[in-house]
């Protein structure tokens, strides 16, 4: 989403997938910004915000969608962070079942309450919004926009009203659209590849290491341990199901970013032309290849 802009302009907006890798790349991109400079909302609820409140931050790091970033009245600089979608999924169902009871009754979590006392299957066959709309195509419909999952398809939304509905087509189309535009993209396994590019542009601390926090094995005093469960043909079928397109934009996107990185420099960002190297690794010319049908 940048163009040739000093970077002192740029605002940097990591939308922040749960269950990626982002509150690694959070804690080490937000030692770079002052807490003026930083937006305090996490969640996706940008909208609440004015514009005028808006332009005075420098550092946008939550679980936005991809429509309500365009809010931010700066030249963006835009990072997000993708995963295997089934492993997101479990990484989610487990995360939000390792919550103590205590912690989860006190703050009237619902959909945490719900999956703490059944199981994984029945957290996948759950029909309760809050846990519906985080197992089907969740990747694909944050990056796509202000879209809820619904049983009934998938919902665009604008200013807390529905507009219409869209298509699976339409869902992977705004996505991929979306992500093509934004200025770094990765893979949870690429965390330090991806700061790394940040910190180029940003002129923000080299890191020879880039810790994971928050993952499973770290202990915490709202988090009980957990023993992961049996994934029968039935789970398994499940999970498939309802990471469809999540799998389909997860490949496409992993394959742009492994052509893309052959072709720009670190902290390009978006000062694009997408003009390809003559030869990429593994690849002929296309002279070379249209020569071997003798055309």
């Amino acid at each position: 989403m940048s163009s040739q802009v000093d970077p002192s302009e740029l605002a940097l907006v990591f939308l922040h997938l749960p269950k990626t890798g982002g509150t690694t790349l959070h804690h080490h991109f937000s030692a770079h910004f002052t807490p003026e400079e930083t937006c305090p909302e996490r969640y996706s609820n940008l909208k609440s915000y004015s514009v005028d409140e808006l332009r005075q931050w420098r550092f946008f790091s939550g679980h936005f969608n991809a429509d309500e970033i365009r809010r931010i009245p700066r030249p963006l600089f835009v990072v997000t962070v993708l995963r295997d979608p089934i492993e997101r999924l479990l990484s989610n169902y487990y995360f939000w079942k390792r919550h103590k009871a205590d912690y989860i009754e006190e703050n009237g979590k619902v959909a945490l309450q719900i999956t703490k006392a059944g199981t994984l299957l029945d957290f996948l066959q759950s029909y309760n919004p809050h846990i519906f709309t985080t197992t089907v195509n969740f990747m694909t419909s944050r990056l796509a926009g202000d879209v809820l999952a619904t049983p009934d398809g998938y919902a665009l939304i604008q200013d807390y009203e529905q507009i219409g509905w869209l298509s699976d087509a339409q869902l992977v189309n705004r996505a991929l659209k979306n992500i093509l535009s934004f200025d770094v993209i990765g893979d949870i396994s690429q965390l330090a590849d991806i700061y790394a590019k940040v910190a180029e542009v940003f002129g923000m601390t080299p890191l020879t290491e880039v810790a994971r926090l928050n993952t499973k094995e770290d202990e915490h005093e709202l988090m009980d341990q957990y023993t992961p469960e049996p994934i029968t043909p039935e789970i398994s079928s499940l999970l498939e199901e309802k990471t469809r397109l999540d799998q389909l934009v997860y490949e496409l996107s992993r394959e742009h970013w492994h052509r893309d990185s052959h072709r720009l420099d670190v902290g390009e960002g978006n000062n694009r032309d997408f003009t390809p190297l003559s030869r990429e690794p593994g690849k002929r010319p296309v002279a070379d290849w249209y020569a071997s049908f003798g055309l």
